[in-house]
């Protein structure tokens, strides 16, 4: 009897699950949606139900780890950096600036959401003169080295890069 009333009370849960996803299935595709201020989005096409949508996808900021002794913000492409730091720049779409690190611990930092999107970024290592920083990218594979005291070209991309070694 009570076996009986323990698989009754597991199939009408099992049924409550099942009846419920199938409810909030969505007959079509919801619309595009404004994001919040701060953000960017990028066009994406999907097809639901034999229709196109556009869908907004938020952009997201870059970001290092572990963390960088100092992150700053600069307008233009110019910037300053002490003596003793490699300064990373890198395009910040949710802010529309250059998001500027500056990697003092000689560490192997992982980079995400570093890539330039066409707006470029640089890097400006003044270490200790001789001091090598190395940019690898995502097999491992040394991109580019930097020996002190120097500047990245004109137009540096990130895209490639997934970690560096400041040291």
């Amino acid at each position: 009897m009570v076996l009986r009333h323990k698989v009754a009370g597991l199939i009408a849960g099992v049924s409550l699950v099942v009846g419920g996803l199938l409810a909030t299935t969505p007959a079509q595709a919801a619309p595009a949606v404004d994001r919040a201020v701060g953000t960017t989005t990028q066009s994406v096409r999907t097809s639901a139900a034999g229709a196109e949508h556009e869908i907004g996808v938020p952009a997201t900021a870059p970001t290092i780890s572990p963390a960088a002794r100092n992150v700053r913000y600069v307008s233009g492409g110019s910037y300053s950096c002490d003596y003793g730091y490699l300064c990373a720049r890198v395009w910040d779409p949710t802010r529309g600036q250059y998001k500027v690190f500056d990697l003092y611990y000689c560490n192997t930092y992982s980079l995400s959401y570093w890539g330039s999107g066409g707006d470029g970024g640089g890097f400006f290592n003044n270490q200790t003169t001789g001091t090598v920083a190395t940019f690898y990218n995502s097999a491992g594979g040394i991109y580019h080295s930097s020996t002190a005291y120097a500047v990245a070209p004109t137009w540096f991309s990130w895209d490639p890069v997934w970690k560096i070694k400041n040291c």
